[in-house]
């Protein structure tokens, strides 16, 4: 039986966690308050405040050698030879003359304070960029006057440099961090798990803090690196399993046969693609497993998730269970419900699968009805929107939730529909294919599928950009599409401003209603319409009678009308590339090409070209994902701040993707069981503590 550790830890390796960095050697009140506003409070915040570059000091050069060192930094060995002033500003500063024995250089010094111990006859290293100023006098821009010492601080080594804040110098923070570094090395004893460390042959903590603020080499530096990432990122999976991920509960054998399945399959009038039947066994063998569902499915726009979704909730319809599907929105609600009564009428089972939809539109008689069809087990699949959650939506046996689009729904949400059924499985789908890294920072709780093959016949989408002069073709070509029998989008990121000149979607409908569709049907839909308006026109868009539709993003997810040819994007620099993807995917979804036109408003930088460059050459939805996240991070990328992304310390969920699915690995392979999770808990209980302490950066609120 595993002993009780926490004694074994003295007072400190529990304190770094608690106490405030005010009584840290050095600081006191004054630079407490100036650290806090660098997000340091504690000991620990201090310790893995960690440098955000590094500048090699090791070697000592003359002034001569230091001026041909162009933009960088150097070190040189002067004598103070002389100290008079300038004029900057109609201000007097000080202006230090030195010497290395054979060249003479100027210090200014533009904040107005002699640096400590800087005198006439001292001797002292010198850090700077070293010019040629315009009356060719040698200067020095300074950033460092330091005594020549035994245990220096900035020079005679890889110095690190820290993000700095108003009333904290380099030379300042780095005494404060190795007064620290002193007891931290002396008194720590929290490590990295140690099977896991010998598995992966990582430093110990703390070598590696010690060695990530003063580095004996470059290699020894990236060894530091990676053993304190790996060890941020299994912190970060232990917190994201234990709060998000349900203990998985064992089931009954509830499920007998896949003949509803294969017999719908055979009617589809299509083969599913090799990524389709694939993700559907992996579905399959959760719903037969003994063990709860928790399953991520994400794809390509348009490869067929919501197919391969409907396919698997018949196994549950066939034993007598009940499915819930969930969507974002009543208009995707509204088309997965037609969708399947087609299908399932198509197949002649209609009598057998039995689809109801429940949306705020419902009305309250129909509502009545339905939901005692619900409780009484008379309907096998109910799609809905939020509606599904309220209390009063009661199943008799549901055993299987798909949520459509998981960005829109939190873990409350998901536990609220967990509870409406006895250890139900769960399926989330995703609309914008999720980067391998950021799936498995946000959704590392969920196994994952991915569908990338498109379907057969599908031709593609060409992708053009424009700038905002050559609106008129691209008008007219829609124009031309149009009357070749085909529809399309016209999508505008804002319904109306009246504090720019900025088109929008009202200005721009009557214009274009007047210039080019004069004979043709026509309609505005956005998200601030009644659901019922919304509907209306879908239905009619989806029917033919409308033949354009001029749009805001509501169009971005699921909607599918295979005869729409054409969407014209306007403004397009306003959206993120996986917004202009979904966009796009609107186009496309029939046997014929797609054309989307990117029409540029702003000024077309280098920016905004590497940006619709990418969308332009690529239809493939994962490597857009990969680069719009590396281009505008995560917290851009997923379009919120509260979003469960943490700010790591010193991992990057891009560049070291490969790490986080081993920390994810590994960790959940320690909380498998009960057993390993209590052996786990027991001898990592400094782990624990720790984990806690940064839950709170960790844990967002929903």
């Amino acid at each position: 039986m595993p002993k009780n550790i926490y004694n074994d830890y003295n007072d400190y390796s529990k304190d770094i966690f608690q106490k405030s960095i005010k009584y840290c050697k050095g600081v006191g009140l004054r630079y407490a308050d100036i650290l806090s506003k660098k997000n340091i409070f504690t000991l620990y915040d201090l310790i893995t405040f960690f440098p955000r570059t590094y500048e090699d000091r090791t070697k000592t050069l003359k002034i001569s050698e230091a001026i041909r060192n162009g933009d960088k930094n150097s070190v040189v060995f002067v004598e103070v030879i002389d100290i008079s002033n300038f004029t900057f500003q109609f201000k007097k500063k000080p202006l230090v003359i030195v010497s290395d024995g054979a060249t003479i250089c100027e210090v200014p010094i533009y904040g107005g304070r002699l640096p400590a111990g800087v005198s006439l006859g001292e001797k002292l290293y010198l850090t700077g960029k070293f010019v040629r100023g315009t009356r060719g006098k040698i200067q020095c821009r300074m950033i460092e006057f330091e005594k020549p010492s035994s245990n220096s601080l900035s020079y005679g080594k890889i110095v690190p440099i820290y993000p700095l804040t108003e009333g904290l110098s380099q030379k300042k923070l780095r005494t404060l961090i190795v007064n620290e570094l002193i007891t931290f090395e002396k008194n720590m004893k929290y490590d990295i798990p140690s099977n896991i460390k010998k598995k992966y042959r990582l430093k110990s903590f703390v070598s590696s803090v010690m060695e990530m603020h003063f580095p004996k080499s470059f290699e020894s530096l990236k060894e530091a690196r990676e053993s304190l990432v790996f060890e941020e990122f299994l912190s970060f999976q232990y917190i994201h399993l234990s709060e998000r991920r349900p203990n998985i509960l064992i089931k009954e054998k509830r499920y007998n046969s896949l003949g509803l399945l294969e017999k719908v399959k055979l009617s589809l009038g299509f083969e599913l693609t090799a990524d389709q039947n694939k993700t559907v066994e992996e579905i399959k063998e959760d719903l037969f497993s003994e063990k709860q569902m928790f399953r991520l499915l994400q794809g390509n726009v348009g490869a067929g998730k919501t197919i391969v979704a409907f396919l698997t909730a018949l196994i549950p319809c066939e034993a007598g269970f009940q499915t819930a599907f969930l969507a974002p929105t009543e208009i995707l609600a509204l088309q997965h419900f037609y969708t399947f009564k087609r299908i399932v009428k198509n197949a002649g089972l209609e009598d057998i699968i039995r689809i109801d939809i429940l949306t705020s539109s419902v009305n309250q008689n129909e509502r009545n009805y339905l939901l005692k069809r619900l409780r009484e087990g008379k309907c096998n699949i109910l799609v809905g929107t939020h509606s599904i959650l309220y209390d009063e939506v009661i199943f008799k046996n549901l055993s299987y939730a798909i949520v459509d689009e998981q960005h829109r729904f939190g873990v409350a949400q998901r536990n609220k529909l967990l509870s409406k059924g006895k250890n139900v499985d769960y399926l989330l789908m995703t609309a914008t294919p999720i980067p391998q890294s950021l799936a498995l920072t946000l959704f590392g709780e969920l196994d994952l599928s991915v569908i990338k093959s498109m379907p057969a016949g599908r031709k593609g989408v060409l992708t053009k950009y424009k700038e905002s002069y050559e609106r008129d073709h691209c008008y007219r070509f829609l124009r031309s599409r149009i009357l070749k029998n085909e529809q399309g989008y016209i999508v505008f990121p804002l319904i109306e401003n009246t504090h720019s000149n900025f088109i929008t979607l009202t200005s721009e409908f009557e214009r274009a209603k007047k210039d080019y569709f004069y004979d043709m049907e026509i309609e505005i839909i956005h998200g601030k319409m009644k659901d019922i308006e919304k509907e209306y026109i879908m239905n009619r868009f989806n029917n033919g009678e409308i033949k354009i539709l001029f749009s805001t993003t509501v169009i971005e997810v699921g909607i599918d009308n295979p005869n729409a040819t054409t969407i014209l994007i306007e403004g397009a620099e306003r959206f993120g590339l996986s917004q202009l993807h979904q966009l796009r995917g609107r186009v496309g979804r029939g046997e014929k090409l797609g054309y989307c036109y990117l029409i540029i408003h702003g000024e077309l930088n280098e920016i905004i070209k590497e940006r619709i460059n990418i969308i332009c050459e690529t239809t493939d939805g994962f490597k857009i994902a990969e680069k719009d996240l590396e281009l505008r991070g995560s917290g851009e990328f997923l379009g919120d701040k509260q979003s469960g992304i943490p700010d790591f310390k010193i991992g990057n969920i891009v560049k070291d993707g490969e790490i986080m699915k081993k920390a994810k690995d590994e960790m959940r392979a320690l909380l498998k069981s009960e057993n390993k999770k209590k052996e786990f808990l027991q001898e990592n209980k400094i782990f624990i503590l720790k984990a806690d302490y940064l839950k709170k950066s960790i844990i967002k609120e929903e």
